[in-house]
Order: structure tokens, then C-alpha cells, then sequence
């Protein structure tokens, strides 16, 4: 008798533990859900938090699917399930670069001047179609409604790793003039188009007409409170 009762209560112990140890993994599995909703996604799962514009999905169609069958051209499943997943380029091939969207979210202060005065944002057509929402990328943009003193373009958005400048001003159809010259940080970068910019940069793009000193000293500092 002794025995079954002892039989009994480890039989009844080994379930509660077992209950208990399937209720903190369905609770994990429930909180990286949760989680994975709010941040971004994985392989697989669509993203919610954050969104591909029509141009991100257009640009990411030309970079995975070349051959235009619909394919990723480096993992081989449907593009439109990368595209899902938050890539703009396969995370399958080891020459990409763009990582997926909301794997970072990053400011840098810069300014842009031609034939010695500042690219004013706001002021631009592209701004309307920012505001319209036809022609921006999720990816890296300028806000439209920047709060006070921000004004629309002082500050850049990154949204995910390795994104190129070039990404931004083909996402608003503008074309600068050859002969460029960058500054980040007040040394000279060459290749302003191919550049990835950090954390807090501070980032002149001038075709050298004006006062360097005065341009430089132009950009802001609203970075570190983002």
C-alpha cells in the first residue's frame, strides 16, 4: 500500500512538473511572437511593426529577382516571401549587404549643398510625394513632419543595416550633380553614394561652392535626441 502511494505521488509530480515546463515554453513561444510582431520578423513570418513601400518592393523585385520569374535568384522560394520576410536582399546570399528591415534603427544630422546653398527638403516637389507616401522607401528617409526645431530633412532614418546613400535619393527620383565632394564627422569620404552612414554622423554632401567652415558648422545636432 505504502509503495502505491509513493508510485502515486511521483506519477502525480512528474506531471506538474511537466505542466509547469509546458506552460513556461508556451509562454516563450508567446513572447518571442510578441515580440517578432513589434520589432520585425523572420524568415517566413510577415512583417506588422514596419512596411515595404512600393518602391521598396519594386527595388527589392530588381535585386533578388532578375531573371523576372518570380523567384528569388539566391534561395529559389517565391520573392514575394522574401520581400514578406523583410529583405530587400536575400539574407541567402553572401554578397548582400541590406539587412532586413528593422534590424536598425539609426540617425545622422546632414546637410546637402548646391551651388552654395542647403537642398531644402521641404520646399522640394519630392516632399509631396513623401506626403503622399508614392515614393519613399521604409528603408531610410527624412521625415515630412519633423517636430519643432527639426525641419523636414536635418535628420536621416536608417531602418535596417547596410543601407547605401544611393538608396535614399532613388527612392525620391532626385539626381545630383556629378563631382560631389563628403565630409562625415569633418573628414573627407570619398564615394558619397556607396556610403553607410553610423550612429550620430554628421554628414556634408557639397559640390564646393560656399564656405566649407560655414557648412559644415550648418549641420545639426538632433541625432542624439532620437
Amino acid at each position: 500500500m505504502a509503495n502505491s502511494v509513493i508510485l502515486l505521488s511521483a506519477v502525480v509530480l512528474l506531471f506538474l512538473v511537466s505542466a509547469g515546463l509546458f506552460l513556461t515554453t508556451q509562454q516563450k513561444i508567446e513572447q518571442l511572437q510578441t515580440t517578432g510582431l513589434q520589432t520585425g520578423s523572420v524568415m517566413g513570418e510577415k512583417m506588422s511593426s514596419m512596411s515595404f513601400s512600393n518602391f521598396d518592393k519594386e527595388m527589392a523585385i530588381k535585386l533578388m529577382d532578375k531573371d523576372g520569374d518570380g523567384k528569388c535568384d539566391s534561395c529559389g522560394m517565391p520573392v514575394e516571401m522574401c520581400i514578406d520576410s523583410g529583405q530587400m536582399e536575400c539574407n541567402m546570399d553572401s554578397k548582400s549587404t541590406i539587412g532586413v528591415l528593422g534590424s536598425a534603427h539609426i540617425h545622422a544630422d546632414w546637410k546637402i549643398y548646391i551651388n552654395g546653398k542647403p537642398l531644402d527638403f521641404a520646399g522640394k516637389d519630392h516632399m509631396t510625394r513623401m506626403q503622399q507616401g508614392l515614393s519613399v522607401s521604409s528603408f531610410i528617409h527624412v521625415d515630412s513632419g519633423a517636430p519643432e526645431p527639426e525641419k523636414a530633412g536635418d535628420l536621416l532614418h536608417m531602418h535596417a543595416t547596410g543601407i547605401p546613400l544611393w538608396l535614399f535619393f532613388k527612392s525620391l527620383d532626385i539626381e545630383l550633380p556629378e563631382g560631389l565632394k563628403m565630409y562625415v564627422n569633418g573628414k573627407e569620404i570619398p564615394d558619397y553614394r556607396n556610403y553607410v552612414f553610423s550612429d550620430l554622423d554628421k554628414i556634408l554632401i557639397t559640390d564646393g561652392v560656399g564656405d566649407l567652415n560655414q557648412q559644415l558648422n550648418s549641420i545639426t545636432n538632433f541625432a542624439e535626441k532620437h
